[in-house]
């Protein structure tokens, strides 16, 4: 087993799923270390070599079978040791610059409840983020105690029972979003799924008129607003990649509620 120490340790427990991440989860689980906290993975019963890349990089392993976004993070916030949790994916690097961030906040004299986290999209094929590229802001960082993960298995929004405002980590958590193209559209069509297998169904029509807009308006959104353009072709494509997960998601839900209305109507 190997595993990095870092001392002082910190209360804060890495919370990181996986599912076949043996390709990527080294340099996760590695950079996780320099908090000086505890390591949790929590796998969805891989079958390639993820479990055992992380138990000899001195992470805790728990398996719990896949039940989607949030009931798997929720079930990880109750095996960690800590009450303060970091939930890292599996595909983004804590930096050397955040990590000594985060540890002269734990190592003060107060630590807050609540801290946001910001993250630079890495494209596939790229190193590095793009220069002043757009930082996605969301809570990262909390204590169990006052904030928790939801059931929705679409995504893991945190369910938070005070008003305090959160602080923000100002260096960049670092986001290999996606390993090529193709890893890209197999993802957007996993989520367009579930979303549609999993959400409240919605009227037709109203998602009929959705699927005019969502695609122009996504890509505009990445595009322009969170600034792809600076990232070249790789930046476009992203662009377009987004755009058209937004688009398929929403055409998925269009068919399962068109397909409900049709049977509603011929049974009356």
């Amino acid at each position: 087993m190997v595993s990095s120490r870092i001392e002082p340790s910190i209360p804060l427990s890495v919370l990181i799923r996986t599912f076949n991440e043996a390709d990527r989860i080294e340099a996760a689980i590695v950079s996780a270390h320099l908090l000086g906290g505890e390591v949790v993975i929590i796998d969805a019963f891989s079958t390639d070599d993820t479990v055992a890349i992380a138990q000899r990089l001195g992470a805790r392993v728990v398996q719990n079978k896949w039940p989607g976004f949030g009931p798997q993070r929720h079930f990880g916030e109750d095996v960690c040791q800590n009450d303060y949790i970091f939930s890292l994916d599996a595909d983004e690097i804590v930096t050397p610059a955040m990590a000594h961030e985060i540890r002269s906040i734990f190592l003060g004299s107060s630590i807050p409840p609540l801290m946001v986290v910001r993250k630079k999209v890495i494209f596939p094929g790229h190193d590095t983020p793009p220069p002043f590229g757009f930082c996605h802001e969301q809570i990262l960082i909390y204590d169990r105690r006052i904030a928790r993960t939801g059931p929705n298995p679409n995504w893991d929004k945190l369910e938070i029972s005070i008003t305090q405002k959160p602080i923000t980590i100002n260096e960049p958590l670092w986001h290999h979003t996606f390993r090529d193209w193709n890893h890209a559209i197999t993802k957007a069509n996993y989520v367009a799924k579930l979303a549609a297998d999993t959400q409240p169904m919605r009227h037709p029509f109203l998602l009929g008129l959705r699927l005019i807009f969502e695609f122009p308006y996504t890509f505009v959104k990445f595009y322009v607003v969170r600034r792809y353009m600076l990232g070249g072709l790789d930046g476009l494509i992203m662009a377009v990649v987004s755009a058209f997960g937004r688009f398929i998601r929403i055409a998925m839900m269009y068919e399962k509620a068109k397909h409900a209305h049709r049977t509603l109507k011929d049974k009356r």
